[in-house]
């Protein structure tokens, strides 16, 4: 059973031991690159993807100047979700999916006045944008990236 929770100490061996092939590394960061500057930043909150609770997946929820960056102008009721990444071992398995369905419950218990998630996308990338969209985001404009061209993807979110 895939699973979201905060990421806490005992995750990092788990996160940090995996690297991604190449064509998907063009595209996010990995969490042994991140970690290890999370403990000076209080705008990016990291979240592990459990199975059956190994950790086995991580990305960002950002706040701040890191999701502001996504949007035409700054959304102080709206996260970014960046830097997506599934232990190869265990990609192909719908986990990815799995977790980007679970997001909005997550958001909604630990960050109850969030009312959007924005992601960016790069154009390059048709994987992630088709996981994004079976997870219900919908393109909302483009912007260029670090690498290219990218699309910007945002789910709205229902009050609790």
């Amino acid at each position: 059973m895939i699973e979201l929770t905060v990421t806490i100490p005992d995750h990092h061996p788990a996160l940090t031991a995996w690297t991604l092939p190449p064509e998907q590394l063009a595209f996010t960061s990995l969490p042994r690159q991140l970690l290890p500057k999370l403990a000076r930043q209080t705008e990016r909150f990291p979240v592990t993807v459990l199975d059956e609770g190994r950790p086995i997946g991580f990305f960002l929820l950002a706040a701040g100047e890191h999701r502001d960056k996504y949007l035409p102008e700054p959304d102080p009721v709206a996260l970014a979700l960046t830097s997506l990444s599934i232990d190869p071992a265990c990609q192909g398995r719908g986990i990815g999916l799995a977790a980007m369905q679970a997001v909005p419950g997550f958001v909604q218990r630990h960050s109850p006045n969030t009312r959007r998630i924005v992601l960016a996308v790069n154009q390059r990338n048709h994987t992630a944008l088709r996981l994004y969209a079976r997870a219900g985001f919908v393109i909302s404009h483009t912007r260029e990236g670090p690498v290219g061209p990218q699309w910007v993807m945002e789910l709205p979110l229902t009050p609790a």
